[in-house]
């Protein structure tokens, strides 16, 4: 024996086949699908539309910096031709060798009316010895001018040693010698 209880009512054990909720029901589906596929296309050509802006706008953006690129000055030969402008200015300021500050200061020493034919001894290999000066000056005082000088730089140490007075057709002349020593700093 087989006992089966129903406890739903008779109202609510079919439903009942309205062709009208059927259609309406097919009808809500194909809308939502066709709503749906519509903003689909329509946002995907949107999204395609806006991307070639953006792709143009990158391109214009890419093209600026390069022109810009092209118009900044090239720092690396700037700060090369800085260091090497400092450098210069640093070695003019200050000679390089012994040798070219002796010969700097020996030549800002010697006044206008002063010529020097001889100096010894020709090799400057050793500065630190003794030196001899044979000229000629206008009047002895332009020789002991030069003395003076030689002693104010500060890098010599001269004495005039002797002095002749020789005439000449249009006058005379004072031939000088003198002894110097130079100290390097």
């Amino acid at each position: 024996m087989k006992f089966k209880f129903d406890l739903l009512p008779g109202e609510y054990k079919s439903l009942p086949r309205d062709n009208l909720g059927i259609a309406l029901a097919v009808l809500t589906i194909i809308a939502s699908i066709s709503a749906v596929g519509t903003m689909y296309i329509k946002n995907n050509s949107s999204l395609k539309a806006v991307k070639a802006q953006v792709d143009q706008q990158d391109n214009q953006l890419r093209g600026l910096i390069d022109k810009t690129s092209r118009l900044q000055p090239p720092m690396n030969e700037i700060n090369s031709l800085k260091n090497s402008i400092n450098f210069i200015n640093q070695n003019l300021d200050t000679p390089g060798t012994s040798w070219v500050d002796f010969l700097a200061t020996l030549e800002s020493s010697v006044p206008e009316r002063v010529v020097i034919n001889d100096i010894s001894p020709k090799s400057f290999a050793n500065l630190s010895g003794n030196f001899t000066i044979v000229g000629e000056a206008s009047t002895i005082f332009d020789a002991l001018e030069f003395a003076k000088r030689l002693n104010q730089s500060g890098k010599f140490k001269a004495f005039l040693k002797n002095n002749t007075n020789v005439s000449q057709n249009d006058g005379s002349v004072q031939k000088f010698t003198l002894d110097f020593t130079y100290k390097p700093n």
